[in-house]
C-alpha cells in the first residue's frame, strides 16, 4: 500500500523523480557527514557511524555537523542510522548501545520533508497531496503537535 501510494504521489508530479531527488540528498548529505567525521563512505559500519555521531555530541561539534541533517536516516546494512540531532543527543545523554538507538525524530522529520518537496512541487496539489500522504502513513495525526 505504501508502495502504491508513493507512486501516486509521484504521478501528482508528472513523474518528475521527487522522491529520488530526496534519497540523493539524504546520500549526499549522510556521506558530507560522514567524510566530516574522518569516516570511509565504501566501508563503515553501522555501529562505527553511530559511535561517531555519539562521540561527535561528546566533544561538543555535533551541533555544526549535524545542521540540516534533521531527516537523514541513512541505511547501512540492515539497519538505519539517523543523523538527527536529537535522535543523536539522546541517544548519546541516555549511552544508548548501539542496538537500542533513537531514530523517531529523523523518521519524523523525513515524513514531514517527503510530504513538503511533494506539496512545494509546480503541478500538486495540496489537498491531494495530504489525502494520499495521509492514507499511507506519511502524515500521522500525533505528530501535528510536532513542528
Amino acid at each position: 500500500m505504501f508502495s502504491r501510494g508513493l507512486i501516486q504521489l509521484e504521478k501528482t508530479t508528472g513523474s518528475d523523480g521527487v522522491d529520488a531527488r530526496l534519497i540523493a540528498d539524504i546520500t549526499e548529505r549522510a556521506h558530507t557527514i560522514m567524510r566530516q567525521l574522518g569516516l570511509d563512505v565504501r566501508d563503515t559500519t553501522c555501529e562505527e557511524l553511530y559511535y561517531a555521531l555519539i562521540s561527535s555530541v561528546r566533544r561538543g561539534v555535533s551541533e555544526p555537523i549535524l545542521f540540516e541533517a534533521d531527516y537523514v536516516l541513512y541505511p547501512v546494512k540492515n539497519h538505519v542510522i539517523s543523523f538527527n540531532l536529537v535522535d543523536v543527543i539522546e541517544s548519546a545523554h541516555h549511552e544508548l548501545p548501539f542496538a537500542k538507538h533513537i531514530v523517531t525524530n529523523g523518521q519524523r522529520k523525513l515524513r514531514s520533508e517527503l510530504v513538503s518537496r511533494y506539496k512545494k512541487h509546480a503541478r500538486t496539489n495540496d489537498d491531494t497531496t495530504d489525502e494520499i500522504a495521509r492514507s499511507i502513513g506519511l502524515i500521522i495525526e500525533r505528530d501535528s503537535w510536532y513542528n
